[in-house]
């Protein structure tokens, strides 16, 4: 049941004293560290387009959209308060009001892909109107 797998979540790194918290404008570049980081360099997709991908792509995306991101209070950060070091962060949008992004690198071949596998699914079987998914 959900309650035991959150002990089992809880014990799995008990080293780590986690909390999560609302993402607000000073997270910026840990959080932009954390995702350039991740996606950079374990990425499956991206990791098809090097050497034409570059670090400063993804950062340029969430530089742009960061005030956006804030904003809509649907995104949180990890700290482990025993160091008071952001350790994770999910970035959530209400499908229904995605950002524009203007994208100038390889990078928009990952989104349009992402667009083509998701808009339809978006469009067609989830529930209408923004704060629905």
């Amino acid at each position: 049941d959900a309650v035991q797998l959150e002990v089992e979540t809880l014990n799995a790194c008990p080293h780590l004293k986690m909390e999560a918290v609302p993402l607000q404008l000073e997270h910026r570049q840990d959080v932009i560290d954390i995702i350039v980081s991740s996606f950079y360099n374990k990425a499956d997709l991206e990791q098809w387009l090097k050497p034409g991908v570059l670090r400063t792509d993804y950062s340029d995306i969430l530089n742009d959209i960061w005030s956006v991101l804030v904003d809509c209070e649907l995104s949180f950060v990890i700290y482990d308060r025993n160091t008071e070091r952001i350790i994770g962060t999910a970035l959530n949008f209400d499908a229904r009001c995605e950002p524009e992004v203007d994208i100038k690198s390889k990078l928009l071949i990952i989104f349009e892909f992402l667009e083509f596998c998701e808009g339809p699914i978006r469009d067609n079987y989830l529930p209408k109107g923004l704060n629905q998914i």
